[in-house]
């Protein structure tokens, strides 16, 4: 609606249009027709007075949401038992959930180490030992004394691009030394020596026609058992090794040679009493397996249903119960060196 502006009488301004003539007659009926009506009344303090009671409602609705959910809990607390309770109700396992299988495939674990062999260990700490030994007191001629090979007493002296063979063993039940020759031999020479103790030894140099070199060895007796000393020619080149007779003597009558000779005679009768005991002991035979072997049948096979068949004399000969080796004789060389 347009407002009548001041001192301006109602009704149409005396340039107004037809429309602006009937829209001042409208309002004219309108004025006269509320004019005998109250005034409308003020909204602002209702709609303050309706906020205030929706938030006192909305906060009672929170506060008794918040007294259900303590209830709830006593109530959990007196049906699961509480500090005071001594009874409480079962409880029901956890169930895992299943197990997802793996898209990759899980790696192999590495296998375990095998567990060192005792005597291959012994061995070889054994031969470790005796090459430091002989280091020590050949060291200066022949050069580092390594192991070589797997047999026991095998090791090489190498010096100036040469490998010279070294031979440090013990020979169990074996107490007798080579025999001289009343003649010397053009092709060795064998002389009987004495070491510290009073322990016989033998010295055995031979000449380069035989070997391609020269070689030279000392033997000599400890208990029951035959310790021998020898170096040989180089490998390949076959130079005779820069060590003589009486050298190689003075190395094996030195502490060091003398107490390792001892220890290998040892530790070699422990080893031979341990193969006679396994032989021993593998040889041993109960009487039921014997007399299985003698007869060629199990005793512990099904009997047979069937009759036994007749026996047919044999046209093979038995055999002798005595071998061949039981006539043999052992031959033993006296005039030369072993």
């Amino acid at each position: 609606m347009h407002d009548t502006p001041p001192g301006r009488p109602h009704g149409p301004e005396p340039d107004a249009g037809p429309d602006d003539a009937v829209v001042g007659e409208l309002r004219e009926l309108m004025e006269r027709a509320a004019a005998g009506l109250a005034p409308l009344p003020d909204l602002t303090q209702e709609a303050v007075r309706l906020g205030r009671r929706r938030r006192v409602r909305a906060r009672a609705a929170v506060a008794g949401a918040v007294t259900g959910v303590l209830a709830i809990g006593g109530v959990g607390t007196v049906v699961l038992g509480g500090p005071g309770d001594n009874a409480s109700a079962p409880v029901s396992p956890a169930v895992a959930p299943p197990a997802v299988p793996s898209a990759t495939p899980p790696e192999p674990s590495p296998p375990a180490a095998t567990a060192p062999v005792p005597g291959a260990m012994t061995d070889a700490a054994r031969k470790a030992r005796a090459a430091k030994a002989l280091t020590r007191e050949l060291g200066d001629l022949i050069g580092t004394v390594l192991t070589a090979g797997k047999a026991p007493g095998e090791y090489v002296g190498r010096i100036d691009e040469r490998a010279f063979p070294v031979t440090f063993r013990v020979t169990t039940e074996a107490d007798t030394l080579v025999d001289c020759p009343v003649q010397p031999e053009p092709t060795a020479t064998c002389r009987t020596a004495w070491l510290p103790g009073r322990i016989e030894a033998r010295v055995v140099e031979s000449g380069p026609q035989l070997w391609g070199g020269q070689s030279v060895s000392v033997s000599y007796v400890y208990e029951n058992s035959t310790v021998e000393l020898a170096v040989g020619p180089d490998t390949e080149t076959r130079v005779s090794p820069p060590v003589d007779g009486d050298q190689l003597l003075a190395a094996a009558g030195s502490p060091v040679l003398l107490s390792e000779g001892k220890h290998e005679v040892l530790e070699a009768e422990k080893a031979a009493l341990a193969q006679k005991a396994e032989r021993a002991e593998n040889a041993e035979e109960t009487p039921e397996t014997a007399e299985t072997a003698a007869d060629g049948t199990d005793s512990t096979a099904e009997p047979s249903l069937a009759p036994p068949a007749t026996a047919e004399p044999s046209s093979v000969e038995p055999s002798s119960a005595t071998g061949p080796s039981s006539n043999g004789s052992t031959n033993e060389t006296g005039g030369s060196p072993r």
